[in-house]
């Protein structure tokens, strides 16, 4: 019975335990409260929605050993690529494992599992930061609502008290309007390119990831 018991107990805790452990990883993936854009906030990267085909497990780990590798994916990289200069590089990475451009090499698999490798966690490191700048720019633009809401109340004090126009501490605050409110709207304008920037990083490792899988059918 005490035995009985003793495990109620301990099965109790551990639920509580997994409860609890699930709760934290939940709240830190959690959308902030002024989340700015159309898309759900994911800062992860799904892979298996890019990706079907071989494991990157342990390419993961070493890609960045191969110097070649690393040239391409550094290339690729870039983010003014379009899919077209994009598609023509990888071209060039394959046909290098090739003899004569025709029979494919032993090595050809493995390099281009590995080009994926680092071109997947490049684009999961860029849209972690991305996301991060999001939340930032969000955080920003609520400070400087605030700094204008504060500006237009003690302008409206000043009004009220019959403050002049012209005297330094009202010329001071209207100033400080004006300078916040211009810059919020202007930032105001940069919420959709912001927005943008993950999805142009997923459709980028997207076309990539089709066109190495054409290489390894």
């Amino acid at each position: 019975m005490k035995v009985s018991n003793y495990f109620k107990i301990f099965l109790c805790l551990m639920i509580v335990t997994v409860i609890n452990f699930t709760t934290s990883a939940f709240s830190q993936e959690k959308s902030p409260k002024k989340w700015p854009c159309d898309q759900v906030y994911n800062p992860k990267l799904n892979l298996s929605a890019i990706w079907q085909g071989p494991s990157i497990e342990d390419s993961l780990k070493d890609w960045w050993k191969h110097d070649d590798v690393i040239e391409y994916v550094n290339l690729l990289a870039e983010p003014t690529l379009n899919e077209k200069e994009g598609t023509a590089i990888i071209e060039d990475f394959a046909k290098k494992y090739t003899y004569l451009g025709v029979i494919k090499k032993a090595e050809q698999k493995d390099k281009l599992v590995f080009l994926f490798a680092g071109l997947y966690q490049k684009a999961k490191e860029r849209r972690a930061r991305q996301y991060r700048g999001i939340v930032k720019f969000v955080d920003r633009q609520e400070s400087l609502r605030k700094a204008i809401g504060e500006s237009s109340k003690l302008i409206r004090k000043y009004r009220k008290e019959k403050v002049d126009i012209k005297s330094p501490k009202f010329m001071a605050a209207n100033s400080q309007l004006e300078w916040n409110t211009r810059v919020f709207d202007q930032r105001t304008r940069l919420t959709e390119y912001v927005c943008e920037e993950p999805v142009f990083n997923t459709q980028r490792l997207g076309y990539q990831a089709r066109k190495i899988l054409t290489y390894l059918k």
